[in-house]
């Protein structure tokens, strides 16, 4: 640091402090807009959601989708186009990861799992219930 130079706080971002940038991430920015002359106020709450679908082949697919797991993200894993073994050994990883996470997994077709971690509440619903419309 040079003599004279201002000194920048380690918590501070362009005069915001820590906390001002916290809740605007959990709270959003509440900008608000014109629009025709009335004001229109965004509310961005939380980011979306985020599944990652991906085709499993191989265990460093297993190891990609454990990753995003721990960031806390839905894992649609197919296992169509894997081997038998791959898909057996990639499955048991997986359901450990979950476990370890206390998230859930759900079977979703013969070659489709879901894995979700904790953070995910997953709900089924029955072929015989959706086409009923219950």
């Amino acid at each position: 640091m040079k003599e004279g130079e201002p000194v920048q706080e380690p918590f501070e971002d362009e005069g915001r402090s820590w906390w001002s940038r916290l809740k605007e991430r959990l709270f959003g920015t509440g900008e608000e807009e014109e629009d025709d002359g009335g004001t229109v106020i965004r509310l961005h709450t939380r980011p979306a959601q985020r599944v990652n679908v991906l085709y499993a082949r191989s265990m460093e697919d297993a190891r990609r989708a454990a990753d995003g797991l721990k960031a806390g993200h839905q894992q649609l894993v197919n296992f169509q186009y894997a081997e038998p073994r791959i898909r057996e050994r990639v499955v048991d990883f997986l359901m450990g990861v979950v476990y370890a996470l206390e998230g859930t997994v759900e079977r979703v077709h013969e070659q489709v799992f879901l894995f979700a971690p904790a953070n995910v509440q997953v709900e089924l619903t029955h072929g015989d219930d959706f086409h009923h419309g219950t």
